[in-house]
C-alpha cells in the first residue's frame, strides 16, 4: 500500500508536564564478571548498586528507552514518565483529560524528538499519541481515532529517513501496531497523526519482487531509536525496515523507502531467525535463545557471515523465551544488553547480560541477577501476578535500566489510583 499522507493533520494540544514522585530505593544485586577464559575459574562475583523505581509503568509491564543525553523514559502505563538523573527525580507528561489504566510504547526519533502511543480502554477507549519536539522543547498529545476495537499494547517503531512524500520531506516516520495483529499497520509522518495504513501482506501480493540482501545503512540515530525487540518493525537505516513473518505475512518483509511499500525478503545465504537490531555502524545484531542459553551474533555484511558469543543462565534456571526477552545494541557506547524474565522452577527471576561490542566479535562480559527471584509471575490475562514482557535501555555511559519483579516491587496502583496489595514490575536503574 503506497504512501498517502494525512490531509489537514490536526495540531497536537499542549501536554502538561508535572512533577512525579514514584517510590524509589537503593538495592544491590549479584553480578558475575566473566574472565577471558572459558573456565569459570577467572570469573568474579560482587554486588552492583541499583536505584529501584516503582509505579512508572502499570500493573504488568514497563516500556523504557533512553536518549543520548541520558534521559530515561517509561511508558508502561498511561503517561510518559521520565528522569534526567537516573531515577532520583521524575516528571510525567499528561493530557488534559484523565486516563485510567493505559499501556503503550515510545521511541527516540531523529533530532532528539520523542514519540509515544498509548491505549487506555478504561477511560472511554483513548488511543493517545504523545510527541516531544526537540526544536521547540514542547510536549504535545493528540487523540488517535483510527484503530481496531481492541488495541492492546501498541508497539511503536521509528524509521529514520528522510522521506519525500508528495513533495514534502519528513525526517522520519513512525509505525504503530496493536494486539491482536491483523496485518495492517498505522503510521505517521508527523509523530502525532496515525491515520495512514501500511500492510506487508497486501504489498507482497501486489509486488512479487523478492529482496535477496538486507538494505542496511549506517546511521548515528540507530543506536538510540531501537524499539523493544517485541516490536514487529526493526529500522535498518537508509529509510528501510524489517518486519518478521507471521504477524503480517508468511515471509519476512523489508520496507522500500521510495514507495513505502513492503517486499518479501529471502536471503541467498540462509534463513532469517531470531531477533534483530542494527547499530549506528550499520552492523546487524542477532539474538537467538535456545533452552537456557542464548547466542549473540554480529554481522558486517547484512547477515551473510557472523561472529558470535554464547551466554548461559545461572544454575537453577530452567528456561527463557517468549515475550520475556529483550535486547539493545549501542555501538556508540560499545555495549549490548540482553534482559530476560526466566523460569527458576517454582518462581521466576530477572537476568541481565552485558555484551562487549566495541569490536566486531561480541564477548559476554557480565551477568546480573536482578531482584530476589522469589515470585511466580508470568504474562497474560488470568495470571495472579503478571509480568507481561521484558524491557531495558542502555544509557550513554554504559549503565542499563531494566524491568523486574519480586516480592519487594509493590504495591501497585489499581484502576482507581489507590494502593493495591498486588505486586507489579518496577525499574532497576544501574548506578
Amino acid at each position: 500500500m503506497g504512501a498517502f499522507p494525512a490531509q489537514g493533520q490536526a495540531p497536537g494540544a499542549p501536554a502538561q508536564v508535572v512533577d512525579y514522585e514514584p517510590p524509589t530505593r537503593i538495592a544491590k544485586y549479584k553480578v558475575t564478571k566473566f574472565g577471558r577464559s572459558a573456565s569459570p575459574r577467572d570469573d568474579r562475583t560482587s554486588k552492583a548498586k541499583f536505584r529501584v523505581a516503582e509505579r512508572t509503568g502499570n500493573c504488568c509491564e514497563n516500556y523504557v528507552t533512553a536518549d543520548r543525553d541520558g534521559t530515561l523514559y517509561d511508558l508502561g502505563g498511561s503517561y510518559v514518565n521520565f528522569t534526567n538523573d537516573s531515577g532520583k527525580t521524575w516528571q510525567s507528561v499528561r493530557p488534559i483529560q484523565p486516563l485510567v489504566n493505559g499501556e503503550g510504547s515510545l521511541a527516540v526519533a531523529p533530532g532528539g524528538d520523542i514519540v509515544a502511543v498509548e491505549w487506555d480502554p478504561y477511560s472511554g477507549d483513548h488511543l493517545m499519541s504523545y510527541k516531544y519536539t526537540a526544536e521547540t522543547k514542547e510536549w504535545q498529545y493528540l487523540e488517535a481515532p483510527l484503530h481496531t476495537p481492541f488495541y492492546d499494547r501498541p508497539w511503536l517503531t521509528v524509521v529514520p529517513g528522510p522521506f519525500t512524500i508528495r513533495g514534502e520531506e519528513v525526517p522520519y516516520i513512525s509505525f504503530v501496531d496493536g494486539y491482536p495483529h491483523f496485518g495492517t499497520l498505522l503510521y505517521s509522518t508527523d509523530g502525532l497523526t496515525y491515520t495512514q495504513t501500511s500492510d506487508p501482506s497486501i504489498d507482497q501480493q501486489i509486488d512479487a519482487e523478492v529482496v535477496r540482501k538486507l538494505p542496511i545503512k549506517a546511521d548515528p540515530d540507530l543506536d538510540w531509536i531501537q524499539p523493544n525487540s517485541q516490536s514487529p518493525i526493526v529500522p535498518l537505516g537508509g529509510g528501510s525496515a524489517l518486519a518478521p513473518p507471521g504477524l503480517f505475512s508468511d515471509a519476512w518483509s523489508v520496507l522500500n523507502p521510495e514507495t513505502l511499500t513492503w517486499q518479501a525478503v529471502e536471503l541467498d545465504t540462509g534463513e532469517l531467525s531470531g531477533r534483530y537490531m542494527v547499530d549506528s555502524k550499520g552492523r546487524l545484531h542477532n539474538l537467538k535463545t535456545i533452552g537456557n542459553n542464548f547466542e549473540y551474533g554480529i554481522s558486517l555484511d547484512g547477515g551473510r557471515t557472523w561472529k558470535s558469543a554464547t551466554g548461559s543462565l545461572p544454575k537453577g534456571v530452567a528456561s527463557m523465551g517468549g515475550m520475556t526477552v529483550d535486547f539493545r545494541a549501542n555501538a556508540e557506547v560499545g555495549i549490548a544488553a540482553v534482559g530476560m524474565h526466566v523460569d527458576r522452577g517454582p518462581t521466576d527471576g530477572d537476568i541481565m547480560f552485558k555484551v562487549d561490542i566495541s569490536s566486531n566479535k561480541p564477548r559476554v562480559i557480565k551477568r546480573y541477577e536482578i531482584g530476589l527471584g522469589d515470585i511466580d509471575a508470568a504474562s497474560g490475562v488470568g495470571q495472579d501476578i503478571r509480568f507481561d514482557f521484558e524491557t531495558l535501555a542502555i544509557l550513554p555511559d554504559g549503565r542499563v535500566a531494566i524491568s523486574f519483579l519480586d516480592s519487594t516491587t509493590g504495591p501497585i496502583y489499581s484502576l482507581t489510583e489507590t494502593a493495591s496489595d498486588r505486586l507489579g514490575p518496577a525499574l532497576a536503574i544501574e548506578l
